[in-house]
């Protein structure tokens, strides 16, 4: 689990009672990791299609909504060490 989950916090009970909640939670966690993968999933169908004259600000749409998916699931990974 990455800090930014309690870096607000300063007393370590605080910081203790977060982390408990949140493994706590560790089912939900990995419902919505599989479903923030199917969403990425989902814009390999659409990111190719050349024939949109506006083809370039779609890209960017896409892109900055993968890399907004790919900062969720960096949140949510319990096993994830900074």
């Amino acid at each position: 689990m990455i800090s930014s989950w309690w870096k607000h916090l300063k007393d370590p009970k605080e910081i203790e009672q977060l982390k408990n909640s949140i493994y706590g939670s560790k089912s939900v966690l990995n419902r919505l990791k599989a479903l923030l993968d199917e969403e990425e999933a989902d814009l390999v169908s659409i990111e190719n299609d050349y024939s949109n004259v506006n083809w370039a600000y779609r890209q960017a749409d896409i892109n900055g909504y993968r890399r907004c998916l790919r900062k969720m699931n960096k949140l949510i990974n319990l096993d994830h060490k900074e």
